[in-house]
C-alpha cells in the first residue's frame, strides 16, 4: 500500500490487537482502536513492513496475522508564498585556501503562471545580488546578474523531479546560455537516498537527503582546459537536504573538480549554502 493510505480491519469477535512497526518514522493518523476494529493511515517517509495481529479475547488459540508492506511517502513541493525570505550563509572554498562567507536573503517577489521570481540581496547591507525564475518544482529557468546579464537553461535545470520519495532517481540535461556570450551543457544523475534529521541555524528539519551528480560540457570558459576551443569540462557532486514540510533544500553541499592539473587559485572547490531564517 501507499504510505498514507487508510486502512481499516473488522472484526466479529473481540480481539486483542498488536500492531509491530519496523521504522520508528511510520506513524498511524486519524486511529480508531477498538476491540473489533482496527484503522488508521498509515503515514511512513521511509516505506515500512509492518506486521498486524488479532489474538481472539474468547479463544486466544485463533489469531489472524497481516503483514503490510507500505511504500515510502511521496511528496510534492509547497505553494510559493509572495514575500516569503529565506536568509542562507553561504561558504566558498577556493583552490587558494580562501574562505568567503556571504548571508544572502532570497525573496520570493512575484509568481506569474506558476513561476515564481526570485530576488536576493546581501542580508546585512541589501546591496541587490542575481535574481532567478524558476518552475513549479524549484527548477531553475533563468538566472540575471547584477551588470544586467541574462543566462537561460534550456528546458531547464532538473534538480528536482517530483515527487520526492526515497530511493528514486532521475536524470536531467540542459543547455546554458548568457546574453554576454558565456555557454555550456548540464547533465544531472539524481538520487533521493535517505530521509532524516538536519539541524542548521533556522532550526531541525526532518529532511529527505538528495545526491547529484552534474556533468557540465561544452563549456567556453577560457580559463578552462579547452575552454577556448567551447570543450571545457568540469563537474559537481551535491548533497542537499531537502525539508517536505517547507518544499525546499535547508543545506547544500557542492564539490567542484576539473580537469587533471587544473588548479586556477580563484576557482571553487567546495560550496556550502545553509539556511538561517525563513520568514
Amino acid at each position: 500500500m501507499q504510505s498514507s493510505d487508510f486502512i481499516r480491519l473488522q472484526t466479529s469477535q473481540p480481539v486483542r490487537w498488536q500492531a509491530v512497526i519496523t521504522s520508528d518514522k511510520t506513524t498511524v493518523t486519524n486511529q480508531v482502536l477498538t476491540e473489533t476494529q482496527w484503522s488508521g493511515n498509515l503515514v511512513s517517509p521511509t516505506g515500512d513492513a509492518i506486521t498486524l495481529t488479532a489474538t481472539q479475547v474468547s479463544d486466544p488459540s485463533k489469531v489472524f496475522t497481516l503483514k503490510i508492506a507500505v511504500a515510502p511517502q511521496r511528496y510534492n513541493g509547497v505553494a510559493y508564498k509572495v514575500g516569503e525570505v529565506a536568509t542562507f550563509a553561504e561558504t566558498q572554498v577556493r583552490f587558494n585556501g580562501t574562505t568567503t562567507t556571504e548571508n544572502l536573503a532570497y525573496t520570493i517577489a512575484s509568481v506569474s503562471n506558476g513561476r515564481p521570481m526570485i530576488t536576493s540581496a546581501d542580508a546585512i547591507t541589501n546591496a541587490p545580488d542575481t535574481s532567478y525564475v524558476q518552475d513549479l518544482d524549484r527548477n531553475r529557468l533563468s538566472r540575471t546578474y547584477t551588470n544586467g546579464n541574462v543566462c537561460t537553461y534550456s528546458p531547464k535545470r532538473t534538480l528536482y523531479e517530483l515527487p520526492l520519495y526515497i530511493g528514486k532517481t532521475w536524470t536531467g540535461a540542459w543547455d546554458y546560455a548568457c546574453q554576454m556570450g558565456y555557454t555550456e551543457k548540464g547533465a544531472v544523475v539524481g538520487k533521493v537516498e535517505t530521509y532524516e534529521s538536519i539541524t542548521t541555524p533556522a532550526g531541525t528539519f526532518n529532511a529527505m537527503r538528495l545526491a547529484f551528480t552534474i556533468t557540465y560540457s561544452n563549456s567556453n570558459d577560457t580559463q578552462l582546459p579547452n575552454g577556448a576551443a567551447g570543450n571545457a569540462t568540469y563537474k559537481e557532486t551535491i548533497l542537499g537536504w531537502w525539508a517536505p514540510d517547507l518544499g525546499r533544500v535547508v543545506k547544500w553541499q557542492s564539490n567542484y573538480s576539473y580537469a587533471t592539473g587544473f588548479a586556477n587559485p580563484t576557482y571553487m572547490t567546495t560550496y556550502t549554502q545553509t539556511l538561517t531564517s525563513l520568514r
